[in-house]
């Protein structure tokens, strides 16, 4: 794979990336629906929930998270991609009303199309602030 289409497949992941935050967003179920791959080897771990496997539940807790409540005014912010051949995830940070959350999304190509496989998010916390509050190495001597 040369360069350009590598560099192309990286633009298209983060434009999917971009599809999943503009569904998330709005509370569009349907748009949610179409990016998640069709396969049931699938899995999200919403903040403090437990982690959710299986295209139905998953599709399910989406549902809960956009309809049945307020979705909220959630941006994504410093993405990375990391991919290899026909999977990508993308790293990054999720700005959501104030708050930070880190965030990982694997998306796998399927049929001409990336679409996502996993979503993980939890808080993002504070630089070295859980380290020495644990008893860690704070970087004093």
């Amino acid at each position: 794979m040369g360069m350009d289409q590598y560099a192309a497949g990286v633009a298209e992941v983060l434009a999917a990336n971009e599809l999943f935050y503009d569904a998330f967003r709005s509370g569009d179920v349907a748009a949610m629906e179409a990016l998640w791959s069709e396969r049931d080897d699938v899995s999200v771990y919403h903040p403090n929930w437990p982690g959710i496997t299986g295209r139905e539940d998953v599709m399910a807790s989406w549902h809960q998270v956009m309809v049945l409540s307020e979705p909220p005014a959630i941006f994504c912010s410093n993405p990375m991609v990391i991919r290899q051949g026909r999977v990508a995830i993308v790293f990054c940070t999720e700005d959501i009303e104030g708050h930070q959350m880190t965030a990982s999304n694997v998306f796998v190509e399927e049929n001409g199309a990336w679409r996502m496989t996993g979503h993980h998010a939890r808080p993002l916390s504070l630089s070295g602030q859980n380290i020495a509050e644990d008893g860690g190495d704070d970087g004093t001597a």
